[in-house]
């Protein structure tokens, strides 16, 4: 094979759809020595489909963003695939000049990771399957340009550790903007900056993605703004998709026979002024979805507890609108915690409790909950 120009995948554990409960993804932290390979990738991690050509059916939706950048900046539809890794040897050939990596934990050095391997020792599979898109016989073959990013991008700025791994370039934060340039250094042979700070996209410059997403994901929010000190910078810009631009991405997915997933770091502040939410634009955004063509269900990706608790009125009316207990059983979305400590809150996440006092955090949780 002569292969694509620019090859965009991600590791084997990312290219599941987690036996449709999303959240079964934590597991990609879990010690390879914990969990035999054969039970792990039936159980918790099964593939997703792969098309004759070697590309993903489904793929994580920051590697959509990526490839969708790119179509809209002047790469050819025929120069650039989104592979399943386990068919990399059909894509990565002589005429392969960048490859692309989504990855959200390469080295195992995330939280939810290194609690698993302090308890039980052992290395993720996420780590451990990195490793192998980095070894694989086609890329060693063909040397293409190894572009990294995602939210673990920040475990690979160590300039030894880029040189044993092989990796020519990192891109911390948003890759929208900056993602067709170096794609297109890649390929005209130009050396590659080995770390590059993502530019801060606006709504108008996030593209719609062009293929459908892992669990049918559709962000309809970016950023928080809440002010966490142990968060990422890109994190502090909230903005927020038009609801056109999520119905667009709906259809896509629908068409691959996905269900919407809405995804935010807090679906409830869709278009919210500050802290407060914006129980207008909610309420229409859920409506819209729900009432789309094809769509039967509606999921969501992750909510704050303050948010609960400053409008219970809001959860029930989304409840209501997406047949909670009577469509569906029950409908979930992921929350954090952190800490009980108010002391915690105060010193280094006072945002994350607002509308509230970093004294009310334990009783807004426990009013969150209930």
């Amino acid at each position: 094979m002569d292969g694509y120009k620019v090859v965009l995948t991600a590791d084997r554990t990312l290219m599941s759809e987690y036996n449709e409960a999303m959240f079964l993804g934590f597991s990609a932290c879990a010690p390879a020595n914990l969990i035999p390979a054969w039970l792990y990738f039936w159980l918790f991690c099964p593939s997703v489909g792969a098309n004759e050509d070697g590309s993903a059916e489904v793929a994580p939706c920051g590697t959509r963003k990526i490839e969708a950048a790119l179509l809209e900046n002047g790469f050819k539809r025929e120069d650039v695939i989104v592979a399943h890794p386990d068919h990399l040897h059909k894509v990565v050939g002589r005429n392969t000049k960048a490859l692309g990596l989504t990855e959200n934990d390469p080295l195992g050095m995330g939280p939810a990771t290194t609690t698993f391997t302090q308890i039980f020792g052992g290395e993720a599979y996420m780590k451990l399957k990195f490793a192998e898109l980095l070894k694989h016989p086609a890329v060693l073959r063909h040397r293409p340009k190894v572009i990294v990013g995602g939210a673990g991008a920040w475990q690979l700025v160590n300039d030894g550790v880029r040189a044993e791994l092989g990796i020519d370039c990192v891109v911390l934060g948003e890759g929208e903007k900056v993602a067709p340039r170096l794609f297109e250094a890649a390929i005209n042979g130009e050396e590659l900056p080995p770390v590059v700070n993502g530019e801060v996209a606006s709504e108008e410059e996030i593209p719609a993605i062009k293929g459908p997403t892992i669990n049918g994901i559709v962000e309809i929010a970016r950023g928080c703004g809440r002010g966490c000190a142990f968060c990422a910078p890109t994190m502090a810009k909230f903005r927020c998709m038009p609801i056109e631009r999520i119905l667009k991405e709906v259809e896509v997915n629908l068409r691959a026979g996905r269900q919407p997933l809405l995804h935010a770091e807090d679906v409830l502040r869709y278009k919210a002024r500050g802290v407060e939410p914006n129980r207008e634009e909610v309420i229409r955004l859920f409506k819209e979805v729900k009432a789309y063509p094809g769509v039967e269900r509606v999921g969501i990706s992750h909510f704050a507890l303050s948010t609960v608790a400053s409008a219970p009125d809001l959860v029930e009316e989304i409840s209501n609108i997406l047949g909670a207990g009577e469509e569906v059983k029950w409908i979930s979305g992921q929350t954090g915690i952190e800490t009980g400590s108010p002391k915690l809150i105060r010193e280094h996440m006072p945002g994350k409790c607002r509308p509230f006092k970093p004294e009310d955090w334990p009783n807004v949780v426990v009013e969150a909950f209930e």
